[in-house]
């Protein structure tokens, strides 16, 4: 009798992952409770007053509308004609990280997808031609034209490669640098391949072929120009018959895990450096000799930890009971960024010898953002480098000498934040600190690499 039912009941959606379908934002963006829930960490999680909140745009700026809730009334109000693209619209719209924080928040009460809604949202601003923000359009523009966001010469992207650093040509095992340790952060990219190098294992990079993985164009709704970035990158990595590809760039890791996929299939594995170096220690090839004498505490990127879940496949269909109540049948599986990367630092910074490992309060798919995403780092730096400070704030809370993320954009944005706060914590990136574990003269960290930057 229910399935007869079911079958008479109108369908607003169907799909097949959980990615929302232009109906399912539709109708999605009716359903929001304004209960605000998407400001704060769930209850249960709440360890302090101090350290409540999710969102970064609500903390700097206090108003409804910098929430996701309020960008949730800013998406229907467009679709029913009672707003138009304005200036102070689009930095509503742009200042948000899309950190994703919103987004498990809301679901321990509600089925909307925040996140989604404000990346689909921004996705139709770019269609009708508003948005990106000016600075934004200007990275978009040096990858397409220099093939990085930092209008650095193309040819410059190896400058970070040291001559002892070995590298197999035959090698079935890509390392992806990125752009920002190819350019900005060189010591990631430097300590991840020593580290490599120390474990005997055999990794080649693209030579004059690696391009921006796409990730900065699509956070800011440039969605043909992002899939444009995935056929060039999966094209290059399956035409030199690569196996695995292993990337140190949570962004990165992130886009290739979760938004490619959602583009194109592709055969190759991936890896993010954490995930390939605890597999090393447990197979005995990587020995951590070295006392590292500090105590640090682990800042989550939002790309690493609760923004790689992947998306489930899901062929359904969303089927309307009442106006604004629907049942998605079968059940919609939920991305709760539970099944992000979270164990394998963790793993790592428990077994550097003498290290002490204490944890901030927002941990894991409850972190707070560093502030760099979304492409808030370029289009508004004072609101990153002011939830930077929070960021750190809390990490000097906990006591730590050290702050340690896995993540070059994170690494950027704390450290312009230690810098802007006058703060005495040190930044390391954790596979600058697992080098400094390493029995081994050619891969000792310099101690002056330890200072901010």
């Amino acid at each position: 009798m229910l399935k007869f039912v079911l079958n008479k009941l109108p369908s607003i959606g169907k799909g097949v992952s959980t990615l929302l379908n232009e109906q399912e934002y539709n109708e999605m963006i009716k359903r929001c409770l304004r209960c605000s829930i998407c400001k704060w960490i769930p209850q249960l999680q709440i360890k302090s007053q101090k350290y409540a909140s999710i969102c970064p745009s609500i903390d700097m700026f206090n108003f409804h509308a910098y929430s996701a809730g309020g960008r949730i009334i800013i998406a229907l109000a467009l679709e029913m004609g009672r707003l138009k693209p304005s200036k102070e619209l689009m930095e509503i719209v742009y200042k948000c990280t899309e950190c994703g924080g919103c987004d498990v928040s809301c679901k321990f009460l509600n089925t909307l997808e925040p996140l989604e809604i404000i990346v689909k949202l921004r996705e139709k601003l770019v269609s009708l031609g508003y948005g990106p923000m000016p600075k934004q359009q200007k990275y978009i523009k040096s990858i397409k034209n220099s093939n990085n966001p930092y209008n650095e010469p193309h040819e410059n992207r190896l400058n970070w490669l040291s001559n002892d650093i070995k590298i197999e040509p035959d090698a079935k095992v890509l390392y992806f640098v990125g752009c920002t340790s190819s350019y900005r952060r060189k010591e990631i990219a430097n300590a991840t391949a020593r580290v490599m190098n120390a474990a005997n294992y055999p990794f080649k990079i693209l030579i004059e072929n690696e391009y921006c993985c796409g990730s900065p164009i699509l956070r800011t709704g440039d969605k043909k120009s992002f899939i444009n970035q995935v056929n060039k990158n999966i094209d290059i990595i399956e035409k030199k018959g690569i196996e695995t590809v292993v990337f140190s760039c949570a962004g990165c890791y992130d886009t290739f895990k979760v938004d490619y996929p959602l583009e194109r299939e592709y055969n190759f594995k991936i890896l993010h450096t954490t995930e390939l170096f605890n597999d090393l220690i447990e197979k005995s090839k990587l020995e951590l000799n070295n006392q590292v004498l500090h105590t640090v505490t682990y800042h989550d990127p939002c790309h690493l930890g609760r923004n790689s879940e992947p998306y489930e496949k899901w062929d359904g269909e969303s089927l309307q009971m009442m106006p604004l109540v629907s049942i998605n049948m079968p059940e919609k599986p939920k991305r709760c960024g539970a099944n992000g990367i979270y164990n394998s630092p963790r793993n790592l910074l428990n077994k550097i010898p003498g290290l002490k490992f204490i944890e901030m309060e927002r941990i894991k798919e409850y972190s707070y953002c560093c502030g760099a995403g979304g492409g808030v780092k370029s289009a508004f730096p004072e609101f990153a480098l002011k939830t930077a400070k929070t960021r750190i704030e809390e990490a000097e809370d906990t006591g730590a000498e050290i702050i340690i993320s896995a993540c070059p954009f994170c690494s950027t944005n704390l450290k312009d934040g230690i810098v802007e706060k006058g703060s005495n914590l040190s930044f390391y990136d954790i596979s600058e600190l697992l080098l400094m574990a390493i029995d081994s003269p050619t891969n000792s960290v310099k101690e002056s690499s330890m200072e901010v930057t």
